[in-house]
């Protein structure tokens, strides 16, 4: 195969003007950590709160369920128990075990949808009120979720606020 050296370094050449560019054209920068959003505004909390008051019992539940477990492994490891005893303790854990498997993937299941429901809503309400901050006060460029950042480009705060006011 053969290289054409003049082609590549012009090919270089251009990516190199192209991204200096764009990088001249931004003039106001700024970074939003959604993770912040998602765990200190208001309307995160109320979510969470909504979801502990819709599964909490259900959890509750389950809370129950592992401790009727415990305590029939705890009884079949006394050692003191008739060959009967035995085999019903443990049918009885088999079931106990095999229901609390089924309900707790039900729950996981359904908590986890209900929590992606209520979290895309509140995505969709962010990204807007970031969006109108951004109008509003100028910014070329807004990034999220990124390695590093500069706190003076951390904009996270004022997006909070404005979540919270409505």
């Amino acid at each position: 195969m053969k290289l054409n050296l003049p082609r590549m370094a012009a090919a270089a050449a251009a990516v190199l003007l192209a991204s200096h560019a764009v990088a001249d054209s931004v003039q106001k920068l700024g970074f939003i950590d959604t993770e912040r959003v998602y765990q200190q505004s208001v309307q995160a909390q109320r979510i969470q709160t909504t979801l502990q008051n819709e599964f909490g019992a259900r959890q509750q539940a389950l809370q129950r369920l592992r401790d009727q477990g415990i305590a029939l492994k705890a009884r079949l490891d006394q050692g003191h128990l008739s060959p009967t005893e035995r085999r019903r303790i443990e049918q009885q854990l088999i079931a106990l075990d095999g229901d609390l498997r089924r309900q707790a993937a039900q729950l996981t299941e359904e908590y986890n949808l209900r929590r992606n429901e209520e979290f895309a809503a509140l995505q969709q309400n962010a990204n807007r009120v970031i969006t109108e901050l951004a109008q509003r006060d100028g910014y070329d460029l807004i990034i999220q979720d990124v390695i590093y950042v500069n706190s003076k480009f951390d904009i996270t705060d004022q997006v909070i606020r404005a979540l919270n006011s409505q």
